[in-house]
């Protein structure tokens, strides 16, 4: 167990390593944990850099749903609690993923005004992390690659340039 929080890859990589009830536990610990809310923030502030004003309504209704989830896994830990080491190292690894994902938002905010489309595809695995992370394996945001968007994204890039010359 010691090495599990050490790959910082990603939730999806932290669920690889474990496998049926103590995956749940594990969800349910991290469901339950004082920092979900600010993960869940950040997850959705990286997602809102690149999605189209359009599609930011899906987003509010993936979280809105996200409650009932959270609920289940409450009545969880409930019943299993991780040991003190365990414990630990899980407070330690979900207070590092949250500084990757505002230092990982402000990295998109800077994609987004050089290169749209990186943008676009790193807001995709952040959607991956998020739907692990809340459980939900419903499509939480359709992220239009449409040429209109991608044009009006790298147009208000090079006018985000020549403004800041």
């Amino acid at each position: 167990m010691d090495g599990l929080w050490r790959n910082r890859g990603g939730l999806s990589d932290v669920s690889m390593a474990v496998s049926g009830e103590h995956h749940h536990q594990l969800k349910a610990e991290i469901a339950t944990h004082p920092l979900y809310e600010q993960l869940l923030s950040a997850h959705v502030s990286c997602l809102r850099v690149a999605t189209p004003i359009g599609s930011a309504s899906l987003i509010d209704a993936q979280l809105s749903q996200s409650h009932h989830l959270l609920r289940s896994y409450a009545q969880n830990t409930a019943h299993h609690s991780l040991p003190q080491h365990q414990r630990q190292e899980l407070d330690n690894f979900l207070a590092q993923y949250l500084l990757v994902l505002c230092s990982f938002r402000e990295q998109l905010q800077q994609h987004v005004r050089v290169h749209a489309v990186e943008a676009v595809m790193a807001c995709r695995e952040i959607e991956q992390n998020l739907q692990s992370l809340t459980g939900n394996t419903q499509c939480l945001v359709k992220i239009l690659i449409s040429v209109p968007f991608i044009w009006q994204m790298l147009n208000s890039s090079d006018s985000y340039r020549m403004q800041n010359k």
